[in-house]
């Protein structure tokens, strides 16, 4: 069984970690999870981007009706 632990890393994790790295996309992350003081879990998400771009602007003031009064 290969030694995951976070105590004493290993250099087998650090391959495995520089691995899933190598495997993330443009876009993406790694997630790792311990347990334990244990690595039990290395997830990959690849993102893709869509091509739609959102425009930010700035919302039209909007002028206020009524009275005010200042006392």
């Amino acid at each position: 069984m290969v030694d995951y632990s976070t105590q004493h890393v290993s250099q087998a994790l650090v391959d495995e970690v520089v691995h899933a790295l190598k495997t993330v996309n443009t876009y993406g992350s790694i997630e790792i999870y311990v347990q334990n003081s244990v690595v039990t879990q290395i997830t990959v998400r690849n993102i893709k981007k869509t091509s739609v771009s959102i425009h930010h602007t700035n919302p039209t003031p909007r002028k206020m009706s009524g009275t005010v009064i200042v006392t």
